[in-house]
């Protein structure tokens, strides 16, 4: 019999807590522990009641990074299929339903936020997201997650060999940071691969822990239908929650509603709730915000440009799966800033060596070449424009499109093929495949989105001010990536977190302080 993921025993019914958390990914768990370990019920000082609430299973089980817990080993595989995908929503990473949420299936990349970073959420909405105000939340994440470079005794002969050539053309490679601890590089950090030693940072066994011991109720497995709002004047006023768990539906009443659900997660809760553009699905909409759904920065899938070499550049016997990175910019505000990202002489899931780009396409050739490790022969140059010009937004039915003009954007791809290739050329490539034509359309996907809600001073251009406080709805807080006005210029993990460590201090503040 499968083992079943933890949870509390407790009757269906309806309850009352002072604060209601709805998401335990990224920022729901730190948010719940920091609050639970720092507030305090206004005016008498008493301990608050918070209930943590997320759609998906808790795999419970104390924190042993390197080893895991019984049941996580169990859950966790090294296996690539359907187990894996039961956990991802719309077959999307950043959209897990799971205690510990896209925490647990994320690849552990920590890129930390940028100088250019701090000025365009700045310049967005007008937040005081400071370099100097975000700084000690930083260094928190840097603490728990473990905010590390790749140990050199892991680096690849190819990776090596990348950073020495870069530097001769005159870039600066960086050696790409992770977020783990007692990794035991078994080479499988890709997503959706969740980490079955603990060793990935995940909130599950870093914020989850301190949560409970400070007295959160976890209430897993449970889908929150909608917020109740009640309308008051212009705008409104968040009650509590329905809830649908095991068949039965339930209310909860909270004093704060905080949701973390995620870009789109959030926004379709609100939207269902009565709160949104004045046209979402043919339902009612009773307090308006236009802003929900809109602004959603990314960054669009680009190219790889991948190579094959005569001698191996990995022995592939630690599996680190991550190299150098290159950051290129051709102008001082960061627009259309080139993200290179070298990774040479490492194996991984065998599906996916398989299907490599230099792979030979069938027949005995690609059986020699998966007997022989083909793959510690080759490499790749992943492409990323991570400020680009173009917007997604949610259509009236939920889907999201993309937009803008892409120019700039198209420029970059082409001009980071060509110094990928260069690169490549240096580096004594023996072949060389063309990266696949860049189109933007408005089904164009991306990765690390953000900005659904975005956070700003103008309740005209955003959805929650500085604060994380909703400009419409009293009682009702919003933080996680669709807070964020523009996406950070590496994966999004490490940054979101680092600003829902900060978001938890105001929270206490103005909320939860004598």
């Amino acid at each position: 019999m499968s083992p079943k993921p933890w949870r509390e025993s407790w009757t269906v019914q309806d309850k009352r807590v002072d604060l209601a958390i709805v998401g335990a990914g990224f920022s729901g768990p730190i948010l719940a522990a920091k609050i639970a370990e720092k507030g305090v019920k206004p005016g008498n000082g008493d301990p608050l009641a918070i209930a943590l609430i997320d759609a998906g299973p808790y795999y419970k089980g104390a924190a042993r990074p390197g080893y895991g817990s019984t049941l996580r080993r169990q859950m966790f595989t090294n296996l690539e299929g359907r187990h894996q995908q039961a956990y991802l929503w719309n077959n999307d990473v950043s959209l897990a339903k799971i205690v510990g949420g896209s925490s647990l299936h994320w690849a552990g990349q920590a890129f930390l936020p940028t100088p250019v970073d701090y000025l365009h959420w700045q310049q967005e909405t007008g937040v005081d997201w400071t370099r100097d105000n975000l700084l000690p939340a930083v260094n928190e994440i840097r603490r728990e997650f473990n905010v590390h470079p790749m140990p050199e005794d892991v680096n690849t002969p190819g990776n090596r060999l990348f950073f020495d050539v870069a530097s001769k053309l005159g870039y600066a490679p960086e050696r790409t940071v992770v977020a783990r601890r007692n990794c035991v590089y078994c080479g499988f950090c890709v997503p959706p691969m969740m980490c079955k030693y603990d060793s990935r940072a995940s909130t599950l066994w870093t914020y989850i822990p301190r949560a409970e011991r400070a007295g959160v109720e976890i209430l897993a497995d449970t889908f929150v239908e909608k917020i109740l709002i009640e309308t008051t004047g212009g705008g409104g006023i968040a009650r509590g929650l329905v809830c649908r768990t095991e068949g039965s539906n339930y209310q909860i009443s909270a004093d704060k509603i905080l949701v973390c659900g995620g870009y789109v997660n959030t926004p379709l809760l609100l939207m269902r709730s009565g709160y949104g553009p004045d046209q979402w699905r043919g339902n009612p909409i009773v307090v308006e915000n236009p802003n929900i759904g809109k602004h959603i920065d990314g960054h669009p899938f680009g190219p790889a440009v991948s190579a094959s070499f005569d001698e191996p550049l990995g022995d592939g016997d630690l599996g680190s799966i991550v190299g150098y990175h290159i950051i290129d910019d051709i102008r001082s505000d960061g627009e259309g800033r080139l993200l290179i990202h070298g990774n040479f002489g490492v194996s991984g899931l065998p599906s996916r060596d398989a299907r490599h780009p230099m792979a030979p396409p069938f027949g005995r050739e690609h059986k020699e070449f998966m007997r022989e490790q083909g793959i510690l022969r080759t490499g790749s140059l992943r492409l990323r424009v991570t400020k680009a010009s173009g917007r997604w937004a949610m259509d009236p039915d939920g889907k999201l499109l993309y937009g803008g003009d892409h120019t700039l954007t198209l420029r970059r791809f082409r001009e980071g093929a060509e110094k990928a290739r260069e690169i490549l050329e240096r580096m004594g490539a023996r072949r060389i495949t063309p990266p696949a034509e860049v189109k933007m359309t408005p089904q164009t996907r991306g990765e690390h989105r953000v900005g659904s809600c975005r956070a700003g001073r103008d309740p005209e251009t955003s959805v929650v001010n500085p604060y994380f406080e909703s400009h419409d709805v009293e009682n009702l807080l919003v933080c996680d990536g669709s807070v964020i006005p523009r996406v950070p210029s590496g994966p999004s993990g490490t940054p979101q977190a680092s600003i829902t460590v900060f978001a938890a201090d105001r929270i206490i503040e103005r909320h939860f302080s004598r």
